[in-house]
């Protein structure tokens, strides 16, 4: 989430808004590697 840019709160709306949860530690594993798929595969933001 720091690569993106992304603070606490947003990692923790992003969480709320597709998983139901506020915490990375309540996601199953299946969750857990799916939200890293999406981390890893969204594009870093561009440097201003």
């Amino acid at each position: 989430m720091q690569r993106l840019g992304w603070t606490v709160e947003q990692g923790r709306e992003h969480l709320m808004k597709y998983y139901g949860v506020r915490s990375r530690s309540l996601l199953t594993q299946e969750e857990l590697d799916n939200f890293l798929l999406y981390l890893q595969l969204t594009d870093s933001p561009t440097p201003q």
